[in-house]
């Protein structure tokens, strides 16, 4: 009996081991969905951080919003009201011809685009309205933030450097949970020997949507008055250790809902909310741009001299450089056609030297509307320049980082801005990105991945 007993509790044993086993397979196939999402988790993206897609499970810089692609700005005083782009139509057909003619049917890898200019699909991230809301700069504001402290983050040097140091300086300050008001009183941009020359707004608001608090917040004049306000200096705001938000650097700032965000895609992300061209800009600089390479994809190259060389004694990269580089990328990307190259720089002169050095290939810049002597930009002559310089200088230079973000294949070199801001504008895989060698680089032959 006692024998007889065993067998059955080894079939119920058995039988609840199967029905245990089942279980577990088929948990499994399910996969976690009963569990809650994971935040990014940012190391794991580092093999491709353009892939990164920041949606940030609760937003607390926009009170109210509804969803990213239509934040309510209403009431947000530090919203700029020069332009609007929901003025700007662009989705009505010019007369009812063209309404009468079929939509243009989509390749199998291809999504309609909502950029009203016939440029590649690359060009979208800069000529489309934005999707993006812009940040709120008055979140600390909030009951949840105590410190009285605003940050003061002074601009120095030219546009992209300037740049570089607000979007750095700007993430320090979410991240620390304070305010933020720009400072141009130091800067070369806005200043002009000349009072009638002197621009009627700041140097940043006559191209772009408000960036930080105005100085004239009330936040930023009381912290004035307590000797309250924190200045993030370009040191502080380019500091190695922490602040620089390299690609392998993941970081946690509640105040914008991010937790183990990788710095690059950081970086891209907020630039895309906070460095916002007013709409007239945006529609002037991308009309321009498929002017010079329509719809076709393109390479483009980024020459820097001027006081490059003279002040800061670099060694420029050669024309032979350039061309060369761009033989072996055509290759693998452009069926080892030479495409369109769209050619960026503050030296005209170089233009003859490319067309002399590969005459069959076709060469276009904003260049061939601009003086053929120009031979640099040198940051100390904007002292003497005119608002009308300054307007034609500018514009020339936005279509010149639109056209560098778009292009399917990028050649730079690291002695300029230019190039750290376009790295971070671009979408592209990195291995489109090719910095060239040249003298006198000193510490800056650090990989982008350092950037």
């Amino acid at each position: 009996m006692e024998k007889s007993n065993r067998i059955p509790i080894l079939v119920v044993a058995a039988t609840i081991l199967f029905v245990a086993l089942i279980a577990l397979v088929n948990v499994g196939k399910t996969g976690d969905s009963s569990f809650p999402p994971r935040r990014l988790q940012g190391v794991a993206d580092l093999k491709d951080p353009r892939t990164i897609e920041m949606k940030p499970e609760a937003r607390e810089l926009t009170e109210g919003e509804s969803s990213p692609a239509a934040p309510d700005t209403a009431n947000d005083s530090n919203t700029t009201s020069v332009s609007d782009a929901s003025e700007i139509k662009h989705e009505e057909p010019a007369n009812s011809e063209e309404a009468a003619k079929p939509e243009k049917e989509a390749k199998p890898d291809e999504t309609p685009s909502s950029m009203p200019f016939k440029l590649p699909k690359s060009a979208e991230s800069w000529c489309a309205p934005p999707t993006e809301p812009p940040l709120s700069y008055d979140f600390c504001k909030s009951e949840k933030y105590t410190s009285d402290i605003v940050n003061s983050v002074p601009i120095m040097g030219g546009l992209t450097n300037s740049l570089k140091i607000l979007l750095l300086g700007g993430i320090l300050s979410y991240e620390e949970g304070r305010c933020f008001f720009v400072d141009e009183h130091g800067s070369a941009l806005p200043f002009r020997n000349d009072p009638k020359n002197q621009l009627p707004t700041t140097f940043l608001n006559r191209y772009f949507e408000q960036i930080g608090l105005k100085e004239s917040d009330p936040l930023v004049v009381e912290a004035r008055k307590k000797n309250n306000v924190n200045e993030i200096d370009w040191e502080k705001s380019m500091d190695w250790h922490h602040n620089r938000r390299v690609m392998s650097q993941t970081d946690s700032i509640p105040a914008l809902g991010f937790e183990n965000v990788p710095g690059h895609g950081l970086k891209r992300h907020i630039m895309k909310r906070m460095w916002r061209p007013l709409p007239h800009v945006r529609e002037q600089t991308c009309q321009k741009l498929e002017n010079h390479v329509g719809p076709e994809e393109y390479m483009a190259f980024s020459v820097r001299r001027g006081d490059k060389g003279s002040v800061e004694k670099f060694e420029y990269a050669t024309v032979e450089q350039y061309v060369r580089q761009a033989e072996i990328a055509s290759e693998k990307y452009f069926d080892n056609k030479i495409p369109t190259i769209f050619v960026a720089t503050d030296d005209c002169t170089i233009m003859p030297e490319f067309r002399k050095a590969r005459p069959n290939w076709k060469f276009v810049s904003e260049c061939d509307k601009e003086s053929k002597d120009d031979d640099g930009f040198r940051l100390s002559d904007m002292k003497e320049w005119t608002l009308e310089q300054t307007d034609a200088h500018y514009s020339k230079f936005f279509v010149e980082l639109y056209a560098l973000a778009a292009s399917k294949y990028f050649i730079g070199v690291s002695y300029t801005n230019v190039t750290w801001w376009v790295l971070f504008m671009r979408s592209q895989p990195l291995e489109t990105f090719q910095i060239l060698r040249s003298g006198g680089l000193g510490d800056r032959l650090e990989g982008v991945e350092m950037w």
